[in-house]
């Protein structure tokens, strides 16, 4: 049934691109898969057994760590999932290296999924059996993603911390990988949702008290598209209302700024995806972060080793909107 060597990745082989033919005899595996730096680790546990004899149903165990340093864990967030079926089992893990998750694609369900440690489901990517190409030891930033579409097989690119697909999207076979200009099928990150970023980027607690009484008007009048372009000056608000009471239309937008910011929490000042955004395709999402840092440390060097060597000496102040040492 599953023939492309640009399938599924069994699990307990995560981060490798293998034939799935034949796999079958595997059975349920546990695995155990890193983030690009190695901040961060997914423990896939199988709790219904492991071995080729282990055919569903299957039901997982994923566990979240952050590591320091000195190579102690924190545990960010666990949660368990089910397959009931009995059909031969293959999964792809791979760990987002700003914390907020990781993308799941398996054999057993047509999207590829970003859960948030907790098991909150952050985004997909609904196209037709789209499969994570993964063949690094550790998981790049950028994925390359496959899918199968009226149009024959495609491949896409994704940039995993804020789940966008970047593209270009291309065919593939046999002979090379052509560009496709025509048809194309995975839905590319939007102009106007990058502009949304940069806004959330350079946002600051100011502007959300400045704009707190439209929020509240946006809530009584139900004006959905409003309070998400307000994005972080609205979702406080939006959640203390669904504390209270449920609303469809308010869970909707908080759904699409969490969808947005793939879970990202406090963006404007969260050094890692800071730090990570700078490898983002997009020159503007670059720049941004780039110059939010500079602004946020301490006359420091705004790169990955620096904030990774000086993370344990910053501290927030919420007076100056920036890190101190």
């Amino acid at each position: 049934m599953y023939t492309s060597t640009f399938t599924l990745v069994l699990i307990g082989m995560v981060c490798s691109v293998v034939p799935v033919v034949g796999q079958c005899c595997l059975g349920a595996q546990n695995s155990v898969t890193h983030s690009r730096d190695g901040r961060f680790r997914v423990e896939a546990i199988s709790l219904t057994g492991t071995g080729h004899s282990c055919h569903g149903p299957y039901k997982f165990r994923f566990r979240t760590l952050r590591i320091d340093p000195h190579e102690k864990t924190e545990e960010v967030g666990v949660f368990e999932r089910a397959w009931d079926t009995d059909n031969h089992f293959n999964m792809a893990v791979c760990v987002s290296p700003t914390g907020n998750g990781f993308a799941l694609s398996s054999s057993l369900e047509d999207p590829i999924i970003f859960f948030a440690p907790n098991g909150t489901v952050l985004a997909k990517i609904e196209q037709d059996k789209p499969n994570i190409v993964c063949n690094e030891d550790r998981t790049p930033i950028i994925l390359t993603v496959s899918g199968k579409t009226q149009f024959g097989p495609r491949l896409t690119k994704l940039w995993l911390p804020l789940f966008h697909i970047t593209g270009p999207e291309t065919e593939w076979g046999l002979g090379e990988q052509t560009a496709i200009k025509d048809n194309v099928i995975f839905e590319t990150i939007q102009p106007g949702e990058v502009r949304w970023l940069l806004r959330m980027l350079k946002w600051r607690p100011d502007l959300g008290a400045l704009e707190a009484g439209r929020v509240k008007e946006l809530i009584k009048q139900s004006d959905e598209a409003g309070l998400i372009e307000l994005g972080l000056s609205a979702l406080p608000l939006v959640e203390a209302k669904l504390a209270t009471e449920e609303q469809v239309s308010l869970r909707r937008v908080q759904q699409e700024i969490v969808r947005r910011l793939c879970g990202h929490q406090d963006a404007w000042r969260n050094l890692d995806l800071l730090i990570t955004l700078r490898e983002h395709p997009n020159n503007s999402l670059r720049e941004c972060a780039l110059n939010q840092l500079r602004a946020l440390l301490p006359n420091g060097d705004p790169t990955a080793d620096w904030v990774q060597q000086n993370r344990g000496h910053l501290k927030w102040d919420a007076k100056l909107n920036a890190y101190r040492r």
